[in-house]
């Protein structure tokens, strides 16, 4: 059961990573179209893709790290 929880929780998270970064670019796409100047990213969402990736690793680290113990 542990199990097939990790793989919905770590597949969740990729997935919500990629819809941030998705929209992240078409949003970025869509102001550069508009306004015919270069437009950079947001750096809130760098951020929220950065801390969202660190917790995805504590979150299977700590599932490694607690199957280990159960053996």
């Amino acid at each position: 059961m542990r199990d097939k929880l990790m793989l919905i929780i770590t597949l969740g998270i990729l997935v919500f990573i990629g819809i941030v970064v998705i929209g992240e670019y078409i949003a970025m796409l869509t102001a550069q179209q508009v306004t015919g100047e270069a437009v950079g990213t947001n750096p809130d969402a760098i951020a929220l893709v950065q801390n969202a990736l660190v917790g995805l690793i504590g979150i299977i680290g700590g599932y490694f790290a607690g199957k280990k113990e159960d053996k």
